[in-house]
């Protein structure tokens, strides 16, 4: 399959995710609970990009969706839970330091279902001399209460 083919699959995955009714309390309508809401989405966003950075595997599968789509800096496109954490996992097992520090540079919330993020982000490998500049793209459900990664853009930032 081209790779149009898995993006367009891709995303048929988060339509049908977004799709799904998720059941919310009354007060979530009321601007009380939109401001609940978006700070408990922030949260989400800054609990993956920290969990990624402090190596903790256990706080990065909690936040990834079972049905999670990554479209990565070369094109590329991962589908499912295990073919987008497990390369993580294993990440996280390299001897040398490496991080990500990140910046939201715009966020959206709708309806307390779904909202995306955007970070301006450098992944950095300092003993390698490595500073690679993106902007990435996530995309969250709140599924049965919890907010999670479903989508996840990486994008090369050119100078």
């Amino acid at each position: 399959m081209r790779k149009w083919g898995y993006a367009a699959l891709g995303t048929a995955l988060v339509a049908a995710v977004l799709g799904t009714p998720v059941a919310s309390a009354a007060g979530d309508q009321a601007a009380g609970g939109q401001q609940e809401c978006r700070r408990a989405f922030d949260h989400a966003v800054w609990e993956d990009m920290d969990s990624y950075n402090k190596r903790d595997a256990a706080r990065y599968r909690a936040i990834i969706h079972r049905d999670m789509v990554t479209v990565g800096r070369r094109g590329n496109v991962i589908i499912g839970y295990d073919a987008n954490v497990n390369p993580v996992l294993e990440q996280f097992k390299v001897p040398y330091e490496f991080s990500m520090p990140w910046t939201v540079t715009h966020t959206v919330v709708e309806d307390c279902r779904m909202g995306y993020a955007i970070l301006d982000a450098h992944y950095l490998e300092p003993s390698h001399g490595i500073d690679r500049h993106f902007t990435i793209s996530l995309t969250l459900v709140r599924d049965h209460g919890r907010w999670q990664v479903v989508k996840d853009t990486v994008t090369d930032v050119v100078a």
